[in-house]
């Protein structure tokens, strides 16, 4: 049994149209469910768990980047399914997932192309794409060692590729990538570091499952572009996580 997670600003009147051909497809191909709505009041894990009251299986976030991040926040720790339809703007991870917008995301969920996805998890929250940091931050593996970047770089920890980042999801690794933000050439002291050079340009990656981040002061990692989480922070890999129905033009 499915159920679909409709985001609050679906409420809006410029979504009802789409909203309605989508139901129409999802009936006609057999996949129709329970539909339950984001609200001030109700959180999806709530949501969620009335709905395994009632025998579902497979969760389908209807929305955009920020509903499939709560969404897999609520059930990480369940044995279900999780599907997506992208509808309104802010979808980059569907994009990765291979998942179109709107009506053809129906056929991807039912063609059920299920693959196991790990998830990254930065303290208490869960996180399926990229975390972003300035270069205020020290990554430090337990007591094997130390990276600290130079001035003027970022540092990005990746789970899922974006159209100019390569990454897998299903090995069981984060990889950090360190890079000037301002053209300079930057890098890191560390152990092992593999470095790429183009022109002007080089960048320093390497693949973890856990790590921490710290800094003198307090300082925010951008996670997936939606949430701001401070440092101190313990950043891991839950490998093989989740199950994601995926397209097959997905970018892994």
């Amino acid at each position: 049994m499915y159920q679909y997670i409709y985001d609050a600003f679906l409420s809006e009147g410029k979504y009802a149209k789409i909203l309605s051909m989508i139901e129409n497809r999802l009936t006609d191909l057999g996949i129709g469910g329970r539909v339950s709505r984001l609200n001030l009041f109700k959180d999806p894990r709530e949501l969620i768990y009335e709905g395994l009251k009632i025998g579902v299986q497979t969760v389908v976030a209807v929305g955009n980047d920020a509903t499939l991040t709560q969404v897999i926040n609520a059930v990480s720790d369940l044995k279900l399914t999780i599907g997506m339809i992208p509808v309104g703007p802010k979808n980059e991870i569907a994009e990765v997932l291979g998942i179109s917008e709107g009506l053809s995301a129906c056929d991807c969920l039912s063609n059920r192309l299920i693959q196991r996805i790990d998830l990254g998890k930065i303290n208490d929250y869960y996180f399926l794409s990229h975390l972003r940091a300035s270069s205020k931050i020290h990554l430090r593996n337990g007591g094997q060692y130390c990276i600290r970047s130079i001035k003027d770089n970022c540092v990005e920890i990746y789970n899922l590729p974006t159209l100019n980042e390569r990454a897998n999801p299903q090995d069981g690794y984060l990889e950090v990538k360190i890079k000037p933000t301002l053209g300079r050439l930057g890098g890191v002291r560390s152990l092992g570091i593999f470095n790429k050079q183009s022109g002007a340009d080089r960048a320093s990656f390497f693949p973890f499952k856990k790590i921490f981040l710290e800094s003198g002061d307090a300082a925010p990692v951008l996670v997936d572009n939606l949430k701001v989480v401070n440092t101190p922070a313990e950043v891991q890999i839950l490998p093989q996580r989740l199950r994601m129905i995926v397209g097959k033009n997905r970018l892994f």
